[in-house]
């Protein structure tokens, strides 16, 4: 194995031993023809290109390089016999290297063992859990092979697979999200993993920066944190956020340009930021977006979890505790979990009550704040009482329908927690309504049964004739009761699955949170119109309501008047 590392070495100058060029050409065997090998080599040649010519200045810098040695690497590649070599190198060769690199360090597991026991209190653990994880902390993936084996050992997580699948500390896997579609109406709930891995990849650039002191005296905020820097607390709209960023990245490439590379993480970090912003999770959830990147050491928690239950939230509340400066429990609750956790699509069923006893705890009226939310209404945005009256009369159709909306929303999510009261209501209608129409006992008759004489007299009336000795009078009894069980029982039992399965298949593929926040955002551009219009045109404002008034009104009389003619008719 030491020969080929040292006749590659010297004959083409490549260390096969830090340079994998399988890897880099995303090869997976040795046995390739002519053609194949071109389609792996121009394909590598075109992407190093547009990594080149990217907004990352670190991976152009990295893939410029491989790109010098591309026909070294190629003349390797295209030897069938060196092919054949090297592979056998890199994999006969991997576990010695491995268990010499283990051997030498046996990796610090502690963060990863902290992290993976509060995920574990969510859900179980898999595969994908683990490869975000080394997305989002590349420091740890020194420590992937310890971690690994902590995983499979401590935590019995089966499928991992070897260390190699795992990305290489050097390589940086691509991150890209889908930009908004502006002709949708409807918002995105979920937050993508792309934008969750860009923060981080911002983060890290920021850190970057600020190991530069000529780079903090040019910029004192940067001192402060990331969230301060980007003047994030001045900022209330996507499209501020999206001038500012735009703004910062020209002067930076500029001051770069004039003061050299200690400003480079400067400028990966506003072109990263100018892509985030054209995500349409960003777009559509650009407050929630902002805590993400003032509290980023809590986002991969929360992007983890599925079911949050009190160990789990005592779990990230003592990690917001030691990460961030949160006054209680109730300020982390109100302030940071309750905007961001819908996002993520946690559900709350295990919590419900100490997130009722937070809400107790804040100096404010929770109940007003979110129905004031709810309706676009906001301290800037008050408007005299005879203005909100007109307001109501020129919206109230959309406003009956959010109700509608909000109403069919709090039956479908609870119907699947309310099958036993379903069920035992069906029962009841069955008893009363079946002896009515089908002169059929209802189930109280079976009470019956404790009295010998009244039970003997009572299957004897269903089967015609008396029982005669025991074997009779078990069958007849077995047979009677069967038969209230197939016709109260049975039917009851198929109404109670039908509504839990439908309502649960509905709300597995219908959004109702999304739904919920396009309606808010409608309420709230309505309210925003409204206040605008009242501001600037206040004389007028009565009078241009009058026509949207009046068509709501002769609308309202039409519908009425439709459905009591039909009413009458039938």
């Amino acid at each position: 194995m030491a020969d080929i590392q040292e006749k590659m070495l010297s004959k083409y100058g490549i260390d096969i031993d830090k340079e994998n060029i399988f890897k880099l050409y995303k090869i997976d065997k040795p046995a390739l023809t002519a053609e194949e090998l071109n389609v792996y080599i121009e394909s590598t040649r075109k992407r190093w290109m547009q990594s080149i010519n990217g907004a990352n200045e670190k991976n152009a810098e990295r893939d410029r390089a491989r790109l010098e040695k591309a026909d070294q690497f190629e003349a390797i590649l295209r030897d069938e016999k060196l092919r054949k070599e090297v592979f056998d190198y890199y994999n006969k060769g991997a576990g010695k290297r491995d268990q010499a690199t283990s051997s030498g360090s046996a990796g610090n597991t502690e963060f990863a063992r902290d992290y993976f026991k509060l995920i574990e209190t969510s859900k179980k653990i898999r595969k994908e859990d683990v490869e975000f994880f080394f997305d989002y902390y590349q420091r740890e993936r020194k420590n992937k092979n310890a971690i690994l084996s902590m995983l499979e050992k401590e935590f019995k997580v089966r499928g991992l697979g070897k260390e190699d699948k795992y990305a290489s500390e050097d390589e940086d896997k691509d991150i890209d999200g889908k930009t908004k579609d502006e002709k949708s109406p409807l918002i995105v709930n979920l937050f993508q993993e792309a934008t969750i891995l860009k923060l981080r990849k911002c983060v890290d650039f920021y850190e970057k920066a600020l190991q530069s002191e000529d780079v903090c005296q040019r910029y004192p905020s940067l001192k402060e944190s990331l969230y301060d820097f980007l003047e994030l607390n001045k900022t209330d709209s996507i499209q501020k956020f999206s001038e500012y960023v735009s703004a910062k990245s020209k002067e930076v490439y500029a001051v770069r340009q004039e003061r050299g590379t200690d400003y480079v993480p400067l400028v990966d970090l506003f072109n990263s930021l100018q892509t985030i912003a054209t995500y349409r999770d960003v777009v559509d959830n650009f407050p929630e977006i902002k805590l993400l990147i003032k509290y980023p050491n809590l986002t991969p928690y929360m992007y983890s979890f599925t079911e949050m239950k009190p160990n789990t939230l005592k779990g990230i509340i003592s990690v917001a505790g030691r990460e961030y400066s949160f006054r209680d429990d109730a300020d982390f609750i109100l302030n940071y979990y309750n905007p961001v956790h819908d996002n993520f699509g946690i559900t709350n069923s295990g919590i419900s009550n100490i997130l009722k006893k937070a809400e107790n705890k804040a100096t404010q009226n929770q109940i007003l704040n979110i129905i004031d939310e709810k309706l676009g209404r906001n301290k800037n945005g008050a408007l005299p009482i005879w203005a909100e009256i007109i307001h109501w009369l020129v919206y109230w159709p959309v406003f009956l329908v959010y109700l509608v909306f909000e109403v069919c929303k709090a039956v479908f999510t609870i119907l699947p927690k309310l099958t036993v009261p379903i069920f035992i209501a069906a029962i009841l209608w069955e008893n009363w309504q079946i002896p009515r129409t089908l002169e059929f006992e209802s189930l109280a008759v079976l009470a019956k049964i404790f009295n010998k004489t009244e039970w003997l007299l009572f299957i004897g009336d269903v089967a015609g004739v008396a029982p005669g000795n025991a074997f009779e009078i078990i069958l007849a009894s077995v047979i009677t009761i069967g038969m209230f069980f197939i016709v109260y029982i049975v039917p009851a039992f198929f109404v109670t699955m039908f509504v839990s399965e439908s309502s649960a298949i509905l709300n597995e593929h219908y959004d109702w949170i999304g739904y919920e926040r396009t309606f808010q955002a409608i309420i709230q551009n309505m309210r925003a119109k409204t206040v605008e219009q009242f501001r600037k045109k206040q004389n007028l404002f009565v009078k241009k309501k009058v026509s949207a008034i009046v068509t709501n009104l002769l609308c309202a009389i039409a519908v009425i008047a439709i459905v009591w003619l039909f009413f009458k008719m039938f």
